[in-house]
């Protein structure tokens, strides 16, 4: 089995919990892949370039592989294993299956509009530490990734906390109640769940054996 980390949104390969789980991932002698999926780039955004991004990573590998996916990394995670048959497993941190309806709802329909017409909107970039503009052919392109349409059976973790302020809980016990392969964990955590990294790799570890 080989493991890969998708990040998530405005995040990059050297955040605190990618770090981190590379460093669990060595100490167990497997090598976690952790791309860097801003693809084309963070201002380009888009679901799809991540999909075809992991795409040319997994290619042609005759190995299983399992996905890891936080946040948007988990929608990422989850739509490229609807088309990608080499990925066997998926573990899904909080994961972000309804982003284009939750970035609606966050946004507002003033701001909505306000993107909408000029194109662009200012996210702060963990990974840049700094404000960046990002193309509204995000949103358009989310939509088309409907979480409700995924019907491939395959072992599925998800751990999300219900403390969570990003993105409700509620939504992946949704994904979760009509589908008996996912296994739903939902401690009191917040999003980003760093506080929680070794009870986190405890329950990772027990799903991997």
């Amino acid at each position: 089995m080989r493991y890969l980390y998708c990040h998530g949104f405005a995040s990059g390969p050297n955040s605190q919990k990618a770090r981190w789980f590379s460093q669990q991932f060595a100490a167990q002698g497997h090598k976690l892949a952790v791309p860097d999926l801003n693809r084309p780039s963070f201002e380009r955004l888009t679901i799809s370039a991540q999909i075809e991004y992991l795409q040319q990573i997994i290619g042609t590998s005759a190995e299983p592989w399992c996905l890891l996916g936080s946040s948007l990394g988990g929608l990422v995670a989850l739509h490229a294993a609807a088309r990608i048959a080499q990925i066997e497993r998926l573990i899904l941190l909080a994961p972000a299956l309804y982003f284009a309806q939750n970035r609606r709802l966050m946004l507002g329909e003033a701001t909505l509009q306000q993107w909408q017409t000029s194109g662009w909107l200012e996210y702060y970039n963990y990974r840049d530490q700094a404000m960046r503009s990002v193309h509204y052919g995000l949103l358009e392109d989310a939509a088309a990734y409907d979480s409700d349409d995924f019907e491939r059976s395959m072992p599925i973790l998800i751990v999300h906390g219900t403390q969570d302020e990003s993105v409700s809980h509620t939504q992946s016990q949704l994904f979760a109640q009509s589908r008996s392969y996912v296994t739903l964990h939902t401690p009191a955590w917040d999003h980003g769940m760093v506080e929680h990294v070794a009870e986190l790799w405890a329950l990772i570890e027990q799903y991997r054996t």
